[in-house]
């Protein structure tokens, strides 16, 4: 990313703020390739060969100078101030991979380089919510409204680089039970029991929430606390019970 010489920030292209970024460093680009990553391990007395417990994978921190197109005046060092001291994590997109999204943050110190006549460039720090950027979001509807009770077969592809975990709308049809079935992920099932006819639910399946339409009603304990996880490639949902499906999901991408 660091040959780019645009990006959008918190939907704001550069610009349009008048910066480019630059390489400030003589030679081949150095960027990350795979996130920093450590392993969790147990060592225990007369064994050479540790218990191996997890893989640990440490958010991306991107480097980032940006040159000042314009004369550096106060108002306009506040304005570029304003743009990049955000509070949470931000879309930042390179114009060189625009399949690619960070979400960051600067981190450390932002440090201002000048020659004293208002002309420079700023060198800071970018640090991402996670060990991966996202794809944009993509939306996959179906109308099982007068689905068999033999079931559907539906396909969703995985093109990113590691599980993806989708929000799946559930709108239903009737009074009765939604279930499906991974036969691409050794034939998890994913359950929604006792659901009423037009009731709308939303399911976040990476931080496993569910929520309903119906005021004061919970429905975690109708679920089988099974999570529909997509590993990378074609994924063969077998859909049981009448209902309108919507998934929403992003890549997880390298």
């Amino acid at each position: 990313m660091i040959e780019s010489l645009h990006f959008t920030y918190d939907g704001i292209k550069s610009t349009d703020m008048g910066i480019i970024q630059i390489n400030v460093d003589s030679g081949l680009f150095d960027e990350h390739f795979l996130p920093e990553s450590s392993i969790v391990e147990e060592k225990v007395p007369g064994r050479d060969k540790p218990y191996f417990i997890r893989k640990e994978r440490e958010p991306i921190t991107l480097p980032f100078s940006i040159l000042f197109e314009n004369e550096l005046t106060d108002e306009e060092a506040r304005k570029i101030g304003r743009w990049l001291n955000q509070d949470y994590y931000k879309p930042l997109i390179f114009s060189t991979h625009p399949h690619k999204i960070f979400y960051a943050q600067y981190v450390g110190s932002a440090r201002l380089l000048h020659n004293g006549c208002k002309q420079g460039y700023a060198k800071l720090e970018m640090r991402c919510d996670t060990s991966h950027p996202y794809s944009p979001v993509y939306t996959d509807s179906f109308d099982l409204s007068t689905n068999p009770t033999t079931g559907t077969m539906i396909k969703l592809t995985n093109n990113g680089d590691y599980d993806m975990f989708p929000i799946i709308e559930i709108e239903k049809v009737e009074d009765g039970d939604i279930s499906i079935i991974n036969t691409s992920d050794g034939g998890e099932e994913f359950e929604l029991i006792g659901l009423t006819n037009g009731e709308l639910i939303t399911v976040d399946c990476e931080y496993e929430e569910i929520e309903t339409d119906i005021p004061g009603v919970l429905r975690y304990e109708n679920h089988n606390d099974v999570f529909l996880s997509l590993p990378r490639g074609i994924n063969h949902l077998k859909v049981f019970g009448k209902c309108k499906l919507t998934f929403k999901y992003e890549y997880k991408l390298i």
